[in-house]
This record gives C-alpha cells, structure tokens and sequence, in this order.
C-alpha cells in the first residue's frame, strides 16, 4: 500500500484558537481543501517526503522554512497522525509556526489554486474525503502542539 506524508502548518492565535494552512485543489471539476504533500519515495522517510513535496508545491517564505528546519536541526520529528485510507497509509507532520498573522502565505508552484489559513473550529464545507479519517482527532491534536 502507497505511503503518504503531508505537512500541516498551525499557527496558535489564543489559548483557545488554533489556525491552519490548507491549499484549495482541483480534481475531476471538484473543487476542495486539503494539506500540501503526496507519496512517499522509495529512500526516503515520511517527514523527508512531506518536504520535498512541500518544495514541489509551494514556494516557502524563510518564517515557514524555519519552522520546517527548527526540527531537521535537532534530528527531531514533529508531532504527527496517522491514518489509514483506502488508498494509502498517511502521516500528518504538524509544524508549529509563530503567532503573527503578518506571515505572508507561501507563493504556488503546483496543485494548488489557492492557500488559506482556517480556524481549526470552523474549517470548509468542502474538505477533501480524507478529512473523515482524523476529523475527530484534528482538533486535539492541533491543541497539543
């Protein structure tokens, strides 16, 4: 079975709310929100995969490649989820950003039509199917961080 990672950037605006970064996809005239990564390659680990996929997709201001490289330069893995869908084992690397809502949003390079940051209580209407295998666990875990 194909393995995924994704990165989930989470920004702490209170003690109580929590935002997140989604990318807004097209697929099959569907539109709808999801986190930046895909497959994992042979040779690499789940969170070397969500990077390079990161780099595929967005181009990274210096605040959003720090937060990134805070964990490469400890030898550390940030706090994750993992689920099981129907098409692949996936990991979520959530990545803890500092609170500014002056961060600009990272520039596209592909799959993506537009970015945004949610509050983790009041995400779309339109997530992507995968968002009912860690709708439950989302919240608390973005509360953890």
């Amino acid at each position: 079975m194909k393995r995924k990672s994704k990165i989930l950037f989470v920004q702490k605006i209170t003690s109580q709310e929590y935002r997140v970064l989604l990318g807004r996809r097209v697929s099959n005239n569907e539109s709808f929100w999801w986190i930046p990564g895909g497959s994992v390659e042979p040779g690499e680990t789940d969170f070397e995969a969500g990077i390079r996929e990161l780099d595929e997709e967005l181009f990274l201001t210096a605040a959003y490649s720090s937060a990134i490289h805070a964990y490469e330069l400890k030898n550390e893995v940030p706090p994750f989820i993992e689920y099981e869908s129907a098409q692949a084992k996936n990991i979520i690397f959530m990545i803890s950003m500092i609170q500014a809502n002056d961060i600009p949003l990272p520039a596209i390079k592909d799959e993506f039509e537009e970015l945004a940051w949610f509050n983790i209580d009041a995400l779309p209407a339109n997530m992507s199917k995968e968002f009912a295998y860690i709708q439950h666990q989302l919240g608390a875990s973005v509360r953890e961080l």
